[in-house]
């Protein structure tokens, strides 16, 4: 009989193969990013049924997700280092979709509360089994523009959790649209099963001739390691930071428009999910692409355009909260979903290539660990207790000022973790 390993390098030889696994694994992250964000859409409709203030919201959308999310995330990523990591995406997503569509049975705030954390609990495996899998499928030099391509389906869920969640909302209500939600992915948890196979770990580092040794290494030498790296460090603090700002908006950019501008919840679901989904879909291959171009000249490219775009972003970000007019608000929304959405393939195709094969889901989940507790542990909950400090309604505006202003410590990091990592291989590392 064949050797399984031998039968997965066999089929990932096959170019075919490689990109329909990226397809599939699409997928599941596209509900992934889906089940997340949809909390984010019907945040509004959710306040006004349960009579909730936006601190109260905020801990549904952001902190409730967190405390599961946080909770998991690190044993998600001690086995994607050990386990098979398609059996155990698949049992993930199958899960995450079902607590999402518990959610549109919830009764009581509690329910509503306890459904979130089984979501995050799950989806907490969604990047540390899925990235590490892609960089064992696809070599060094094409990781960012794959990953680019993969991380479209993040932005295409939300697109469809803005765009379908709003007008299903608006029709049937917001139960329906988490019932629905949850759907796809246990179509994709099957076919992942059936279809899918277990790509060798490091096998595309050296063509699968020579791959490093497959057994991970206990968690102190990822520490080690780490302390060893503080370069690789500052790249992790940054994509949590990244992160941070973009599920800030993504909490409350609908609450935004509605508020300051007057939108329904069909117009807010369709500006967020035509203006910032189509932007955020065509941005990440493209900054994948740049990044392995450019890359190959000076490997520097592949962060200086991210904290290029870190610095534009802060201050349309600006812009678009304080402008009077509706058109400039939106295409600073758009323009910022564009540059927001293409800092994670030039980042983790860069994070990969810098952790040995045996820790690379470890670190993606501490990675994932810091963004979720500053992301959905505070900055939701966060941004909606400023607003209610600065007076509730058009003020929100301010509260989501305040978490702009991260971008300038982002950029820092961003240097710092380029100047580390690249100084010995290029004139200008930053």
């Amino acid at each position: 009989m064949t050797a399984p390993a031998e039968t997965a390098a066999s089929r990932y030889a096959n170019p075919t193969y490689r990109w329909y696994a990226l397809t599939v694994m699409m997928g599941i992250f596209l509900c992934h990013a889906m089940d997340r964000t949809m909390a984010g859409i019907l945040i509004e409709p959710i306040k006004e049924e349960f009579g909730l203030t936006d601190a109260q919201a905020g801990f549904y959308s952001g902190t409730a997700f967190a405390i599961g999310f946080s909770t998991a995330v690190l044993p998600m990523g001690w086995l994607s280092d050990r386990v098979n990591r398609r059996n155990l995406l698949a049992l993930a997503v199958a899960a995450w979709s079902i607590f999402t569509a518990l959610g549109g049975l919830s009764r009581l705030y509690s329910q509503l509360l306890l459904t979130r954390i089984g979501v995050g609990v799950f989806e907490s495996g969604a990047a540390p089994l899925s990235l590490p899998m892609l960089s064992d499928i696809f070599p060094p030099e094409r990781r960012g523009f794959v990953m680019g391509i993969f991380y479209t389906s993040s932005n295409l869920g939300s697109l469809l959790a803005a765009a379908a969640g709003g007008l299903i909302a608006a029709e049937y209500g917001w139960r329906v649209a988490l019932m629905v939600a949850g759907a796809p992915g246990l179509f994709f948890a099957v076919v992942m099963i059936l279809t899918v196979q277990e790509p060798k770990r490091g096998g595309s580092e050296t063509g699968g001739e020579a791959a490093p040794p497959q057994k991970a290494p206990p968690i102190r030498e990822v520490f080690r390691f780490l302390g060893r790296n503080p370069a690789v460090i500052s790249l992790m603090l940054a994509a949590s930071m990244m992160a941070l700002v973009s599920i800030i908006v993504g909490a409350w950019s609908a609450s935004f428009f509605m508020r300051v501008h007057g939108f329904s919840l069909t117009q807010v679901g369709l500006i967020i999910g035509l203006a910032g989904g189509m932007g955020g879909v065509l941005s990440p291959p493209l900054y994948g692409w740049i990044a392995d171009r450019l890359s190959a000249r000076n490997p520097a490219w592949a962060l200086r355009i991210v904290w290029v775009s870190c610095i534009i972003l802060l201050a349309i970000g600006m812009l678009q909260l304080f402008t009077p007019l509706v058109l400039v608000a939106v295409a600073c929304y758009a323009a910022g979903e564009f540059l927001r959405s293409g800092y994670s393939p030039p980042t983790y195709s860069v994070l990969m290539s810098n952790v040995p094969v045996g820790m690379r889901g470890t670190v993606m989940s501490m990675v994932q660990l810091g963004s979720n507790l500053m992301g959905f542990g505070l900055g939701p909950l966060l941004v909606g207790a400023l607003s209610d400090h600065y007076g509730g309604g058009k003020a929100i505006r301010y509260a989501m000022a305040n978490a702009f202003l991260i971008f300038i410590p982002v950029t820092i990091l961003f240097i710092l973790a380029s100047w580390g990592l690249f100084r010995k291989r290029s004139r200008f590392p930053v």
